[in-house]
């Protein structure tokens, strides 16, 4: 064990290094990374995010037909929204596009001097979807002109997908978040997505449901939420301004007596491991920016 904690505190340092450096990467998402050692021993760390200084806002919406009855849920949730972001700052945008990048599609940016009337108007300007290629969309929304407003170089970002169908663009979801990565170098950024689910309340059909908007959702540590469901609060609760890491699931099976928890370099015992989650629970109070490394011997 001391050997591992030997290895903690190594890394420890490596990681401090490369998040404070000119080459810093760091979603906003919590990030969770592995790294395996000689003589079986594996590190994974999280870095829990910090409060945005800055923030911009982006809804990806699907305004297909079928879609309308969902616009002032939306307005009603980023507008809950907008009073979370205000607890943290005033320097923020909220905007939208529409999910195939046609006709008018995009409207905004709102801020802390936008009235409510504004946000619940501001879907009913986007052109309706003929398709629902969101990923390809903020893509190449990303190279408009109009990005440069929405989506301000140095404010953190937070992405919001909302469709009642499957996302159809010829991305691949592992394409997309290296993508998303990429374009949010130095910088802090999430990922929301409201969709049809597996266990939907709505009336559909299966290939209506959002598995890929899952599939990214699981990359931010998180499951998408049912768009037949109440997601007005979900909405907020669901982003990185309000959520900090409480565990991290292991990558691979343990020698649980060989287990180490370290908080920026510190070892910490108040913590659980729970082997049929295979997931190590923290006990002690988690804060922004910390970086917490876990590292054990595997089986």
């Amino acid at each position: 064990m001391n050997n591992i904690f030997k290895i903690l505190t190594a890394l420890q340092v490596i990681f401090v290094l490369i998040l404070s450096g000119c080459t810093q990467d760091v979603g906003v998402n919590t990030t969770i990374e592995e790294v395996i050692v000689p003589n079986n021993v594996v590190v994974e760390y999280i870095v829990q995010p910090v409060k945005p200084a800055s923030l911009d806002v982006l809804a990806i919406l699907d305004t297909s037909c079928s879609m309308s009855d969902n616009y002032d849920e939306l307005s009603v949730g980023l507008e809950i929204l907008k009073g979370d972001i205000l607890n943290l700052t005033d320097d923020f945008n909220i905007s939208f596009i529409n999910s195939s990048l046609t006709g008018d599609y995009f409207v905004g940016p709102y801020d802390d001097s936008s009235d409510a009337i504004d946000l619940l108007l501001a879907p009913y300007i986007l052109s309706r979807d003929a398709s629902e290629f969101a990923f390809q969309s903020l893509y190449e929304f990303s190279l408009t002109p109009e990005a440069g407003i929405a989506l301000r170089p140095n404010a953190d970002k937070l992405f919001i997908f909302i469709s009642d169908e499957e996302e159809q663009s010829p991305i691949s979801v592992e394409i997309f978040k290296q993508w998303l990565d990429s374009y949010n170098e130095k910088i802090q950024h999430d990922v929301v997505a409201i969709s049809i689910t597996e266990n939907s309340t709505c009336t559909h059909v299966d290939r209506d449901v959002g598995r890929r908007y899952n599939d990214l959702s699981n990359y931010y540590g998180k499951n998408y939420i049912d768009i037949c469901s109440d997601w007005t609060d979900s909405l907020a609760n669901s982003s990185f301004l309000v959520n900090l890491k409480k565990y991290i699931n292991l990558q691979y099976t343990p020698v649980e007596e060989s287990i180490v928890v370290a908080v920026d370099g510190e070892e910490n015992e108040l913590w659980y491991y729970l082997p049929e989650t295979n997931t190590v629970y923290f006990d002690f109070e988690v804060k922004e920016g910390t970086i917490i490394t876990v590292g054990y011997n595997t089986q």
